[in-house]
């Protein structure tokens, strides 16, 4: 009687400051994990060497059982060719990923990218918050703020890979600038950045009052730590995230009528009690009453950013996703 042989993935999430990696069986069992520096400032050929390394070192602990890897980006990710564009945190203008990573771990197994936001849905869809869930949006609230959505079961792309790009979505045309040259930008308010921007306006009114007033180096957690102590400012600044977030998830679901959000990110997560009551305000306000009624929002349950990249694997294994 012979046994069923389980196959494995690879899972690599390139970061600004790290890359991450996880083998994951089938089952979702995280085998083994690790984290190491990014070092993108040495050379983008390091980087290749470092990512190629992670995968070959997780690969001999299941030999012949690893079935593909899978590796998310950041920057504007063609996952048709295996190029990555623009990846300003890396340093990389035109990236030839796929191939870079198959030439060093050998071309018999099959590399397959996406971007960050994009994974973090397919890890909620396979092993976390939107197991059995075929209609959900996740949302990632940290540096910056994105989105990932799967609809009947399906990753959304669009025609040149910016689906879900939600953190450019203007909510004041007249407001300020944003790095990508538009005006007023979501990302502006709901993220990390946003988040301090927004309780340094507040905190310049002079009869504003808040433990954060004398904080010369200003961070989230600095805010998220006032908002736990109860300051009144410090849990405005939020709800105004909040807010915000809420605009564009009312947007989201007029189109998409998904039946779950998933909020992820690390200010998502740190957050994620102050923000979402704003954020159903503004929707309950803005959205249909069948909408209201249904929508779940919960937070992001997997634990770390490759497991997403390794279900790339398994999504594209089943015939949804072409290389």
């Amino acid at each position: 009687m012979s046994s069923i042989i389980e196959n494995f993935a690879i899972g690599i999430d390139i970061g600004a400051t790290k890359i991450a990696s996880v083998l994951l069986s089938e089952r979702g069992e995280l085998v083994d994990s690790s984290q190491i520096l990014t070092r993108a400032h040495e050379w983008p050929e390091f980087v290749f060497d470092k990512v190629a390394d992670q995968i070959l070192d997780l690969a001999r602990q299941k030999p012949g059982a690893i079935v593909g890897v899978g590796i998310g980006s950041p920057g504007k990710v063609d996952s048709s060719y295996g190029m990555v564009y623009d990846a300003v945190n890396l340093g990389w203008k035109e990236a030839h990923l796929v191939e870079e990573i198959s030439k060093r771990i050998g071309a018999d197994l099959p590399v397959w990218i996406q971007k960050d936001t994009n994974l973090n849905a397919l890890g909620e869809y396979y092993f976390g918050a939107c197991q059995g869930c075929d209609d959900f949006i996740y949302i990632g609230l940290g540096s910056g703020l994105g989105a990932g959505i799967i609809s009947n079961g399906h990753l959304i792309i669009g025609s040149d890979w910016y689906a879900a790009d939600v953190g450019h979505l203007s909510v004041d045309p007249e407001g300020p600038l944003c790095v990508c040259g538009g005006h007023g930008c979501a990302e502006l308010v709901a993220s990390g950045p946003g988040l301090v921007r927004v309780t340094r306006q507040m905190l310049v009114n002079p009869s504003a009052k808040s433990i954060l007033t004398d904080q010369v180096e200003l961070t989230p957690a600095d805010v998220l730590a006032a908002a736990d102590n109860g300051d009144t400012l410090a849990l405005e600044a939020l709800r105004e995230v909040g807010r915000i977030l809420g605009i564009v998830m009312s947007a989201c679901t007029v189109i998409l009528n998904p039946s779950r959000f998933v909020i992820g990110g690390g200010l998502g997560l740190a957050g994620f009690a102050f923000i979402v009551p704003a954020d159903r305000e503004q929707m309950s306000r803005r959205t249909l009453p069948n909408h209201r009624g249904q929508m779940d929002i919960v937070p992001s349950r997997v634990e770390s950013s490759a497991i997403g990249a390794a279900c790339l694997v398994w999504y594209a294994r089943s015939g949804k996703l072409k290389r």
